[in-house]
C-alpha cells in the first residue's frame, strides 16, 4: 500500500483484484460472467469505448472494501496507473513490475488490456516513488483520469 496526499486528499495506491478485458458490448460481458454477476462476486466499469468496449472487471469484495474506506478519500488500483503508462507504449505485450506484483498488459492500436498478475521477469519495473510520481502526473492531467475508487 502506497500512501500520498494530493490537494489535501488522502490517496492510496494499492493492488486490487481486477483485470481489463475488451467485449463487444456490456451484454456479452454479462453473458460470459453471468454466474459471477448474479452471485455479486464481481463488479465492472466501462473504461474505454471504440470498436470494442473495454471493461475493468473487479472483485466485488475488494471493491466494496475500498469504496467504504474511512482512511482514504481516493483509492487508485496500481493496475490503472500502469494502464495509463502502457498507453504511451507501442503495440505489444509488456510485463510491468512493481513492489506489489508483476502485471501483464497487451497494447493494441486502440487501447490496452489485461492487467493480470504474471510470474515473469518484468519488461519495465516501477518502484513506489515512480508509482507516486505517475499517479500525481495522471491526477493533474484532466484528460487522463486513472480509474479511481
Amino acid at each position: 500500500m502506497i500512501k500520498l496526499k494530493y490537494k489535501g486528499k488522502k490517496v492510496c495506491i494499492n493492488h486490487i483484484d481486477c483485470f481489463i478485458k475488451p467485449f463487444e458490448n456490456e451484454f456479452q460481458l454479462r453473458k460470459i460472467y453471468f454466474q459471477e454477476t448474479t452471485d455479486k462476486k464481481i463488479t465492472f466499469k466501462k473504461i474505454h469505448s471504440s470498436d470494442k468496449e473495454y471493461f475493468l472487471v473487479i472483485d466485488a469484495i475488494d471493491y466494496k472494501k475500498s469504496k467504504r474506506s474511512v482512511f482514504f478519500d481516493t483509492i487508485l488500483p496500481v493496475q490503472s496507473i500502469l494502464l495509463k503508462k502502457v498507453l504511451e507504449f507501442k503495440e505489444g505485450r509488456y510485463v510491468l513490475g512493481t513492489d506489489f506484483y508483476n502485471y501483464e498488459f497487451i497494447r493494441n492500436k486502440e487501447f490496452a488490456f489485461s492487467g493480470i498478475i504474471v510470474d515473469e521477469k518484468p519488461t519495465y519495473f516501477f518502484n513506489n516513488q515512480e508509482l507516486k510520481d505517475l499517479a500525481i502526473k495522471y491526477m493533474e492531467d484532466k484528460r487522463i483520469v486513472p480509474f479511481r475508487i
